[in-house]
């Protein structure tokens, strides 16, 4: 009888035990619409659950579904996901008003963590609306110059020693040779006439020029921005542009047609079939500044991690969310397979960086690219950020068309913007 009674006792505190353990394991949802980002955090995913003794539950999700379905559990205040990851150019989900953000502001886990001096401000800025932080970015996706060195030095040109965009769009001249059907064989730069998308994006980024005021206004009227776009526009009517290709690129580089193009990290592989071909010699470069004597760089693309309100534990639940982020080890991993540069400044002294790449001829591409992520330009971000970069790109179209004039496309540029941020606000009030 006491056998029994204490096997029975022995028995009720294994399955206690059990119960009480299991209780303490935490399920952490995880929302993403960056497949390459899902694959590598479910290679970690059992790391990261043991590490802090949760269950983490992976969803990847197509972008035109995230923001609706997003938008759906936070109004029922149900299945609301603990962390999620979301396009640093593309939003939708963050607000100067905390209270109309889908995600909470994380200011106040950043003031005590680690990463808090270690995260590059001209990231960080996509993600601050109104002075607060509502996310942390994946990457830094600086912005390099790769070129066609053979098809420059063919023309009389050393690349390598411009030093402003105002040389280089004169030298570019020099690219001008006809093929037998009387059409240019080279183009110094693929620019998508869009506007403010592709290269005139990550070069306005160089000028300091902000498009929204401190307080979220448009500021498309700004000397700064104007003096720029009539810059632009000027390079463009040249001649030294062509259209951006996104089906066609990797060919337009292969048959020299593209003489150069600014990159960001993610888009330098489409050098890699031309430079295997060995016709041509690749070179690279930072960028030409745009005022002389003034080092300023750009960044092109990228997402973010973010808490949505609602999350239960969100001191907890951010923990996990800069681990995941952050984690050196996972770092020079995701690094060493991507290369694509993480935000986080002190990874920027990694000697994996000096990696001397054959297809520039052994040049140190990644350090150049680090060298650019430490003088990123701030960006004033704001609720109509990006509407009001797709009005700018719909009147330079019509400018460029011959529609508008210059003047016109600031003015109505800026008229609409403003139309745009009080129907914002008086709609969200």
């Amino acid at each position: 009888m006491k056998k029994a009674t204490l096997a029975l006792c022995v028995l009720c505190t294994v399955i206690f035990s059990y119960v009480k353990a299991d209780q303490k394991i935490r399920t952490v949802t995880f929302w993403t619409f960056a497949s390459n980002n899902c694959e590598e955090l479910k290679r970690r995913k059992t790391e990261i659950e043991q590490k802090f003794n949760i269950n983490l539950q992976i969803e990847f999700m197509a972008q035109n579904t995230f923001v609706q379905k997003l938008q759906l559990v936070m109004m029922d205040q149900q299945g609301i996901p603990d962390i999620i990851e979301w396009m640093i150019e593309s939003n939708r989900i963050l607000s100067k008003d905390p209270e109309k953000s889908f995600v909470m502001p994380l200011n106040r886990f950043i003031a005590k963590s680690s990463i808090k001096n270690n995260i590059s401000t001209g990231r960080s800025s996509l993600v601050t609306y109104g002075g607060n932080i509502y996310g942390l970015p994946h990457d830094a996706h600086p912005v390099v110059m790769i070129y066609n060195d053979t098809v420059w030095k063919n023309a009389g040109v050393d690349v390598a020693k411009i030093e402003t965009w105002d040389e280089f769009f004169e030298k570019a001249k020099l690219l001008r040779k006809l093929d037998e059907n009387g059409k240019p064989k080279h183009f110094a730069l693929p620019s998508s006439e869009m506007g403010l998308g592709d290269s005139m994006y990550m070069m306005w980024q160089q000028t300091g020029a902000q498009i929204l005021t401190k307080d979220g206004r448009p500021n498309l009227n700004s000397y700064e921005f104007k003096n720029f776009v009539k810059k632009w526009s000027n390079w463009e009517k040249s001649g030294a542009m062509t259209t951006w290709d996104w089906g066609n690129f990797q060919q337009l580089i292969k048959d020299g047609t593209y003489a150069s193009y600014i990159s960001p990290d993610w888009w330098v592989s489409q050098t890699d079939a031309a430079a295997n071909e060995g016709k041509y010699q690749f070179n690279v470069r930072s960028l030409p500044l745009y005022k002389r004597g003034i080092k300023t760089g750009s960044s092109w693309g990228g997402s973010f991690l973010a808490i949505p309100k609602g999350t239960k534990d969100a001191d907890f639940i951010f923990n996990i969310m800069q681990y995941i982020q952050y984690d050196n080890s996972a770092l020079e991993a995701r690094y060493t397979e991507t290369e694509m540069l993480p935000p986080v400044k002190s990874f920027w002294n990694n000697n994996v960086l000096d990696f001397q790449d054959p297809r520039f001829g052994g040049q140190k591409i990644r350090r150049l690219q680090a060298d650019s992520a430490k003088i990123l330009m701030p960006i004033t971000t704001g609720d109509i950020f990006w509407e009001l970069i797709s009005i700018f790109s719909d009147n330079y179209r019509s400018y460029t068309s011959g529609k508008l004039s210059f003047d016109e496309m600031i003015n109505n540029s800026q008229q609409d913007g403003m139309e745009t941020y009080k129907s914002f606000f008086e709609n969200n009030n």
